[in-house]
């Protein structure tokens, strides 16, 4: 794995970071992960490789804003916003309820395949 920071919280602390790879010809995905700073953890990962962050915004010095995206492409939505809040070590959908860290993956797969 060859992680790449795609954005840093403003004060530097918190870094979303990507993992590159090539799923088909020039078809990238960007597994993601949020690595703190201080402490040298990795805070969230997701366990499937296939999520992608698309975009990603810092709100503040701990939320961010992703724009998720799972390979292959035809999926049933496109693309999920999500914010984590990296001191709480929590996250959620733009428009649901919050979860920890732990949790956010089940999350993000039952609203991919839930009607829009």
């Amino acid at each position: 794995m060859s992680f790449e920071i795609q954005s840093t919280s403003p004060s530097g602390r918190y870094q979303l970071q990507v993992d590159p790879w090539e799923a088909r010809n020039s078809h990238w995905v960007l597994s993601p992960q949020i690595a703190d700073g201080e402490s040298g953890s990795i805070l969230f990962k997701l366990s499937a490789a296939a999520w992608s962050a698309e975009n990603s915004a810092w709100e503040n010095d701990e939320v961010v804003r992703i724009d998720l995206r799972k390979y292959p492409g035809d999926q049933p939505r496109p693309c999920l916003v999500v914010r984590l809040n990296c001191a709480q070590e929590t996250g959620g959908l733009e428009a649901g309820h919050v979860v920890p860290f732990a949790a956010l993956e089940a999350l993000l797969e039952e609203a991919l395949f839930s009607a829009s």
